[in-house]
């Protein structure tokens, strides 16, 4: 007898937040600041505010400045509970600080 197999399920996502890499510095783990606005309760003012979340990063694609979507998943370790979904916009190239010096010359200036 030939018993079927169920058909695997995917766990639907929680949450899907948009937010800029602050860090990518560590290995599979990137540094996602999501902001808000906040209405105070007794005050009625408009708020800023800000959350820092630790994202898992399989593949380490996610640079600096991007703008990703992240999505809330199983506890990956003590801080990780988001995993990267997409980069939506990637960070425009840093344009390199050159000194007059460099122009000039052509080289580099010394260190002091």
């Amino acid at each position: 007898m030939s018993e079927a197999k169920p058909a695997i399920q995917q766990r639907p996502l929680l949450r899907k937040i948009q937010g800029v890499v602050a860090s990518d510095k560590t290995d599979k783990t990137i540094k996602v600041v999501v902001a808000y606005q906040h209405q105070h309760p007794k005050y009625g003012k408009i708020m800023k505010r800000r959350t820092v979340l630790h994202v898992h990063d399989e593949k380490n694609l996610a640079k600096e400045g991007d703008l990703v979507e992240v999505g809330e998943c199983r506890p990956i370790s003590r801080t990780k509970h988001h995993r990267l979904l997409r980069i939506v916009a990637a960070a425009p190239e840093r344009a390199v600080q050159v000194s007059a010096e460099e122009v000039m010359t052509g080289k580099a200036p010394e260190q002091k």
